[in-house]
Order: structure tokens, then C-alpha cells, then sequence
């Protein structure tokens, strides 16, 4: 009985660590007691009761916005029970809607979009604890080891201010928290009051967080009635292109779409009634598979139905501004097509 408790114990992704005895929590202590004035004892039990989750450190290290391709990633979020989830969120909050666009210059769609793809408008706010979160990303992910360190004790920070239970906040396993999965140093920087209770309270008040959001964006540079992406050809992505008057930069930007299809000729085809059986037009499958003659066709030749298509968009400085939310091309173009849906 006791071998076996011992190998429950080696087999659980949660693994107890003492957080406050790692080389690098000497600095983050020294700066939480010395620079914000926390007491030592305090700092040193919450680190104490700190996991490290094995899970997190296998999340951080593939992460769907740079290991999937374009098509799967879209199509995890341009989905039906999305857009009309979206839909109803935009409906019910119509007036908070108004007020905020009127100040901030942030399209509903947009906010709404950001929502959907961070937490189903609120509905999944991440299950780790972002104590946890943090601690493993800060003392055992060496790669960005200095950035997590600086957001745990921003978060420190962060719960004395509001009054919040460290030991108790969930979020997403990089240790963004409420509906719309601020990072603890973005909370502080960036959370408004917008119910008007004296805290701007991004985990449970719908209008803080649409509010939130989009000073957020306008912080970043969001331009009211902007440009956000700009479909544009091949041959012209890397000629000049003529920026708005009041834009200041821009993203090329390559995303491929569609799945690779394959047919094996069969006696008797023809590539007219192949291309008729599929809905293809015979010019466009002849060119998939740069056939001259459409006579010159043999029984056994692969040919191809359908191939990823590469498109091509400019990112103006609204899309810039989504990408200081999520540093992902990926996301942001997410963002922009959910938010298309809702239009």
C-alpha cells in the first residue's frame, strides 16, 4: 500500500515545490519587501504554498497560435455556436455597447470578438491557479523566466490592492485572468471602473471588462473608424503601399487556407466530368495541376481537386493594436473574422 501511494504521488502532474527555497525568489522577495512593502513572512508562505504543474510548462511549449496551421486555428474560432453566442452577448448589452464606442472608438464587434475567442464571453476563465501558473512559469520556464517572475509580483501587488485572495484566483495557464484574460500587469495598468462600484472587477462585471478592453485597444494605438486588415494581392505586398493619413505603420501578412484534395483517374474519366462530379470549374483543375492539354490524361494519374490557397492582407494600425493584446498574427486575424460574423 505504501509503494503505491508513493508511485500516485510520482505519476501526479501536480508537483508540490517549495517556491520560496528557488535561487531566483531570493530577488522577487527581496523586491516585494523592499520596493512595495510586503512582509517577508507573508511572501514567503504564499510561495511556499505555490504548485509547480508540469501541465502548464507542456502548454507554454506548443502553443496552438505557433505550432497549428492557419486553418485549423480559424476554425476553432469562426464557429457556429460562437457567432451566435457573440450575437446574443452584443444584443443584451446594446446600450453598454453604445456608451463604449462613443468614448473609446472600439467597434462592439471587435470587443465582443475578443471575448468569444478569450473565454466564450465569459463562460470559461481558465481552471489553474494563476498563483500556480505564474510561480512554474517564473522559476522553471527559463525562457521567459524574467517576464513571469515580473508578472508574479505584479500580482502580488495586484491582490493587495483589490482585496483578492491570492491563494484562490483562476485563469488561463500563462496566468491571464477573467473575461478578458488580462495578465496582472495589464489589470493594473488598464482595468476600469465602469459599473461605477468602486472596482473594476474584470472577473464578474460584463461592463468593466467591455470597457477594459477597449481602452486597452486605445491604449495601444487603436484609431477610431481605422483600418484593420486590408486584402491585397501578391505581386503588391511588397511594393509601396499607401498608408491612410493618419496610419503610422503596417503588418504584411500571409495566411493559407483550404485542405489539399486528391483524385486517382479512373477508365473513362474525363477531366471535364471530373471537374463537373466536384463542382470545379475545368479551367481552374487545370490549372491546379498545370495541365496544357485537357485531352492528355492517363487511368492511375493523381491529380489534385483542390490545393491550400495562400491570401495575402495588409495589417493596418488597428490590427497592430489587437496584436499588443495577443502578439499573434494568428489571434488577431481570429479576432477580425469573428468580428465580421457579428456584422
Amino acid at each position: 500500500m505504501k509503494y503505491f501511494f508513493i508511485i500516485l504521488l510520482l505519476l501526479s502532474n501536480d508537483i508540490f515545490a517549495d517556491y520560496s527555497e528557488h535561487p531566483d525568489a531570493k530577488e522577487v522577495i527581496a523586491t516585494l519587501v523592499q520596493d512595495h512593502g510586503f512582509e517577508k513572512s507573508y511572501v514567503i508562505n504564499v510561495l511556499e504554498s505555490a504548485k509547480k504543474q508540469e501541465k502548464i510548462l507542456k502548454s507554454m511549449s506548443s502553443p496552438a497560435e505557433f505550432t497549428w496551421t492557419w486553418d485549423r486555428y480559424k476554425k476553432l474560432f469562426i464557429e457556429d455556436k460562437r457567432i451566435i453566442n457573440g450575437k446574443k452577448f452584443i444584443k443584451e448589452n446594446a446600450s453598454l455597447f453604445d456608451q463604449v464606442e462613443k468614448e473609446f472608438g472600439v467597434p462592439r464587434e471587435i470587443i465582443a470578438s475578443i471575448l468569444g475567442v478569450e473565454t466564450r464571453y465569459g463562460k470559461i476563465k481558465g481552471s489553474y491557479r494563476v498563483l500556480d501558473s505564474l510561480t512554474t512559469l517564473g522559476f522553471d520556464f527559463p525562457r521567459r523566466s524574467k517576464f513571469f517572475k515580473s508578472e508574479l509580483i505584479e500580482f502580488f501587488i495586484l491582490t493587495r490592492e483589490n482585496n483578492l485572495d491570492i491563494n484562490s484566483i483562476q485563469g488561463s495557464y500563462a496566468g491571464a485572468m477573467g473575461y478578458g484574460q488580462f495578465i496582472s500587469s495589464s489589470y493594473r495598468a488598464y482595468a476600469i471602473d465602469y459599473d461605477g462600484d468602486g472596482y473594476a472587477d474584470l472577473f464578474n462585471s460584463v461592463p468593466d471588462a467591455v470597457a477594459s478592453i477597449a481602452n486597452y485597444l486605445k491604449k495601444h494605438g487603436w484609431k477610431r473608424d481605422g483600418v484593420i486588415v486590408k486584402s491585397v494581392q501578391l505581386n503588391k505586398v511588397n511594393k509601396n503601399y499607401k498608408l491612410p493619413s493618419n496610419s503610422n505603420k503596417f503588418i504584411p501578412l500571409k495566411y493559407t487556407e483550404g485542405d489539399e484534395e486528391s483524385y486517382i483517374i479512373q477508365e473513362g474519366d474525363s477531366l471535364s466530368s471530373i471537374a463537373m462530379e466536384n463542382n470545379l470549374e475545368l479551367h481552374n483543375l487545370m490549372s491546379i495541376n498545370n495541365i496544357k492539354d485537357k485531352n492528355f490524361i492517363k487511368a492511375g494519374q493523381i491529380i489534385m481537386l483542390s490545393k491550400p490557397k495562400d491570401l495575402y492582407f495588409i495589417g493596418d494600425d488597428n490590427f497592430i493594436a489587437i496584436t499588443k493584446y495577443n502578439r499573434s498574427h494568428f489571434y488577431a486575424k481570429a479576432v477580425y473574422d469573428l468580428s465580421l460574423e457579428f456584422k
